[in-house]
């Protein structure tokens, strides 16, 4: 049995519970956190009841990690918040969480499934062929961070997820090789489905693939002091229409608007965890003129900095 916590059923979890710490910046929980057996290998897995029983007090609230994460869900209803956007969860649904995003969790009944993680350098450890961002689900902060999977899937998943704990468990001679295989099989079964039913054009061809994950690199090395397309293509090396168009092919998206998205997600961000005006978070950003940062806000995400505040206040 689950523990009945507030981060399950009967007790609903917002963003503004957390609004009232305000000198709090969002929790980053780095992976070692989980390193219960102190393998420092940089991998966990386990029955996602157990994990809210031993971790509640962390994860109860809206935070981010530095690692890539999967949740299955076999059972439960509820809703998953990712960076502002909220998904359903029910039996046979999947959550995919890249490093830094923002997300929590609102559960209506009590939730079991598995959940897995793994940092960027274990993946690199034991895969060398296949990089995670070629994972159409880990290709950018865009990417659908959900899937519902039919039974079939559903009931080989568990197998897999059964096998990887074990080995973990076990922690003999090369089980976290076997782990690291394990992985790649649940990322392909599942990137196979995914294919199926994104929206999202997911383009094949590694070439632009590459491009594109140096640019959203760059991208948030840089949003705040460069919004303008043309800086990016030119530390890229190549014009703005063929940069456009490899945004395109990747996301559905323009270089622009996915600029202009990066910096949405920042404000939000900030106007949720921060106690500084909305003047000053808009100077912090780069914007030197507030009404001008007023109305890119508003443009873009329906509603004006304010009412955003208030509305999750």
């Amino acid at each position: 049995m689950a523990v009945q916590s507030s981060i399950l059923y009967h007790k609903k979890l917002y963003y503004s519970d957390i609004f009232v710490f305000l000198t709090m910046n969002f929790p980053r929980l780095p992976i070692e956190k989980f390193d219960e057996k102190g393998l420092l290998q940089a991998f966990y897995i386990n029955r996602f009841s157990e994990h809210l029983k031993k971790y509640h007090s962390d994860i109860n609230h809206p935070h981010k990690h530095d690692f890539y994460l999967i949740v299955f869900f076999e059972k439960g209803k509820g809703t998953h918040a990712v960076d502002f956007n909220s998904y359903p969860i029910h039996p046979n649904s999947v959550f995919f969480l890249q490093p830094e995003q923002i997300h929590h969790w609102e559960f209506d009944e009590e939730a079991e499934g598995w959940i897995f993680f793994h940092s960027e350098d274990f993946y690199k450890l034991y895969v060398t062929h296949f990089e995670l961002y070629q994972w159409p689900f880990f290709q950018s902060r865009d990417s659908n961070p959900k899937l519902d999977i039919p039974e079939e899937a559903a009931r080989m998943l568990q197998q897999r997820f059964q096998e990887m704990m074990i080995e973990y468990k076990q922690n003999t001679r090369h089980s976290f090789l076997k782990i690291a295989s394990l992985s790649q099989l649940v990322y392909a079964d599942l990137s196979r489905i995914y294919a199926e039913q994104t929206t999202t054009f997911t383009q094949k061809n590694t070439l632009y693939q590459d491009h594109f994950h140096r640019f959203a690199k760059l991208l948030d090395e840089n949003y705040t002091l460069q919004k303008n397309a043309s800086f990016y293509a030119s530390e890229m090396a190549m014009s703005t229409k063929h940069l456009h168009r490899i945004c395109l092919s990747c996301t559905g998206k323009s270089t622009t608007q996915l600029i202009a998205e990066r910096l949405i997600l920042e404000v939000k961000r900030k106007l949720v965890s921060d106690s500084k005006s909305i003047q000053e978070i808009a100077d912090e950003l780069g914007f030197e003129n507030y009404p001008y940062f007023h109305l890119f806000f508003k443009k873009h995400a329906g509603e004006t900095p304010k009412q955003f505040r208030k509305r999750n206040f």
